[in-house]
């Protein structure tokens, strides 16, 4: 088994690369993550998120299902980002996993299952990042203020300073060219 997790702030292209990678590799078995936050236009359950309230979170926590989880106060209140024990990963398996998740949450991946994850960073140029996290709230969303808080805090979250506080190898892929970040990491995964 070997879980690939990757990381980075918003707007560097995590969804993209990780959905282009699903369709290019028969090989990944995607590891769903959790949220209390409501779905952007065009997300649907069970593919980006498992979109739910904060009770099942309340019930997983009580029940010591929740594996790590993260909450982000936002401007319209506590969104939780979880990763819960709910039998997505088969430890004896030769499967290869692929997930997107925080920075803590790889976090805690590495300290459950050590070596067997790999955690990917991606990272683009602070410009670059921001006119694509611009890009995605015209599309649709419209909620530049949140884009902003989101834009400043995974600043921060992202730091060196904060991997190697984590003890985390910043294994840093730039994705300033998706065919060329997605191949990149293709390698990574032979």
């Amino acid at each position: 088994m070997k879980i690939y997790c990757i990381v980075g702030e918003t707007g560097t292209g995590k969804d993209t690369v990780f959905q282009k990678l699903l369709l290019q590799r028969n090989d990944l078995t995607p590891i769903i993550t959790y949220t209390t936050r409501p779905p952007r236009i065009g997300e649907k359950n069970g593919k980006e998120y498992y979109f739910v309230s904060k009770n099942v979170f309340n019930k997983l926590k009580k029940g010591d299902k929740i594996i790590e989880h993260r909450t982000y106060e936002t401007i319209h209140g506590p969104w939780i980002y979880f990763m819960a024990c709910d039998n997505q990963i088969d430890t004896k398996s030769d499967k290869k996993y692929i997930v997107i998740n925080t920075l803590q949450g790889a976090k805690k991946l590495k300290d459950i299952y050590g070596k067997d994850v790999v955690i990917i960073h991606l990272y683009i140029d602070d410009r670059e990042r921001l006119l694509r996290c611009f890009a995605r709230e015209t599309n649709g969303n419209c909620d530049y203020v949140e884009m902003c808080r989101r834009y400043v805090s995974d600043s921060k979250d992202y730091s060196k300073e904060n991997f190697e506080k984590l003890g985390l190898k910043d294994l840093r892929i730039i994705n300033d060219n998706i065919y060329q970040c997605v191949e990149q990491i293709s390698k990574i995964i032979k």
